[in-house]
């Protein structure tokens, strides 16, 4: 009878054995569907983390966890049952950690109410920590509740980090689809189409350094016949440049028509420049206004890369203006340059970005060799001229990339 029932006591024991392991089981599958599907239909990270916690105190029935998750430094994502304590963001004895452990009486004063830390290693590098104490599961479970907190945790570190990469992926799109917009809208302010008549040819080449840049020109032309064209260049790069060029340009087009003068036009574009930036920006300009019937040419050079002009194989640059636009409320200086074309004449002008270029030396591509370049042939079209000199640009720097955005407006005088 005895040995009866002790036989029937052992399996009893055996039952509640399976029974409990059987049970660790159910809520381990239970846990990893909640975590997976939660996942798979792309719950925030907040959701998931909500649903960490969920499944840590009700499902295992942790008492208490903290869940520590490695990004630029360590924070705390999940916890429960923390009270008003604080922890610091890591201890030291952490980063030492690269297997479950039962914390020390020392580590214990750290984190009172803890019992185990639980870290997640992928490659030698931990992902997570977790430290969990108030577990009533049998001693003969621990190890394989714990290597599933580990493996769940690993679950969602990983999910965390796939999600915030997912989420940078879809700003850098929407930053790209934004620049595209922005490069659509800037070609608009250029102008498609230029003077190419028995009096004047004119040409032009425009690289942005970015999908937008601050380099612009332009050309405007009169029913007297006469015409105004500009090049300018605003300091900086990317989308505040390209704002303030548009701005810019704006301004120029609506001002031109009330200022014929050009002396007045510059002094007016400085203030508007100045009344946008209040003075953390400025915009280099040149600024020419011909009569293509009588070849005179008046010009402002407002602190701009000197233009060339090109006469009988000799090159002149012209200088006479004032300073930059955007930094003075009113310009110290503003000289109004002259100069009477002839038939052949050849005006090269340019952006700074031009003699930024350099090659594998760091030798910059010189004013002289701009000049140079650009000087079209007497049969030549202009824009052939300009074609051959980005080749001769292109092949001057190599490998390197253009150090900033590149303009070139070039004008024959036919007479």
């Amino acid at each position: 009878m005895g040995s009866r029932l002790l036989e029937t006591e052992l399996q009893s024991i055996k039952i509640a054995e399976l029974q409990q392991q059987l049970a660790l089981k159910t809520v381990q599958l239970d846990t990893v569907l909640q975590l997976t599907q939660a996942i798979n239909y792309n719950f925030s990270n907040a959701a998931l983390f909500e649903i960490y916690g969920y499944l840590l105190s009700t499902e295992l029935r942790i008492g208490r966890f903290l869940l520590y998750i490695e990004e630029s430094d360590w924070r705390k994502y999940s916890s429960k049952g923390l009270g008003a304590e604080r922890f610091a963001e890591r201890p030291d004895f952490f980063a030492a950690c690269q297997q479950i452990i039962q914390l020390d009486e020392e580590a214990q004063l750290l984190y009172p109410g803890f019992e185990v830390l639980i870290p997640v290693i992928y490659k030698q590098q931990p992902l997570a920590y977790v430290l969990i104490g108030g577990f009533d599961w049998p001693r003969e479970n621990h190890k394989e509740l714990f290597q599933y907190i580990q493996a769940v945790s690993n679950i969602l570190a990983a999910a965390n980090e796939n999600h915030k990469l997912f989420q940078q992926q879809i700003k850098q799109e929407k930053i790209q689809q934004e620049l595209s917009l922005a490069a659509q809208m800037q070609g608009l302010l250029i102008p498609d189409k230029l003077p190419h008549d028995t009096d004047l040819e004119m040409s032009a080449v425009y690289l942005p350094h970015r999908d937008v840049g601050g380099d612009y020109y332009d050309v405007v032309k009169f029913d007297s016949g006469e015409l105004v064209f500009c090049v300018a260049d605003v300091s900086g790069k990317g989308i505040p440049a390209a704002i303030l060029m548009s701005n810019f340009q704006a301004n120029l087009r609506a001002l031109i028509h009330f200022h014929p003068n050009l002396r007045n036009l510059v002094a007016e574009l400085n203030t508007a420049v100045l009344n946008i930036t209040k003075g953390d920006k400025f915009i280099t300009l040149f600024i020419g206004k011909l009569d293509p019937r009588t070849g005179l040419l008046k010009y402002i050079n407002a602190g701009h890369v000197p233009p060339f002009l090109l006469r009988s194989g000799e090159l002149t640059e012209l200088k006479e203006g004032t300073t930059i636009l955007g930094m003075f409320d009113e310009l110290p200086f503003l000289h109004v340059g002259k100069l009477q074309l002839e038939p052949g004449d050849v005006l090269l002008t340019y952006t700074d970005g031009v003699t930024e270029v350099s090659d594998y030396r760091g030798r910059a591509f010189d004013m002289k060799q701009v000049g140079g370049v650009l000087a079209p042939q007497p049969e030549e079209s202009l824009h052939t001229a300009n074609k051959r000199f980005l080749e001769a640009l292109i092949k001057f720097k190599g490998d390197r990339n253009f150090a900033d955005d590149l303009t070139v407006l070039s004008l024959r005088y036919r007479g």
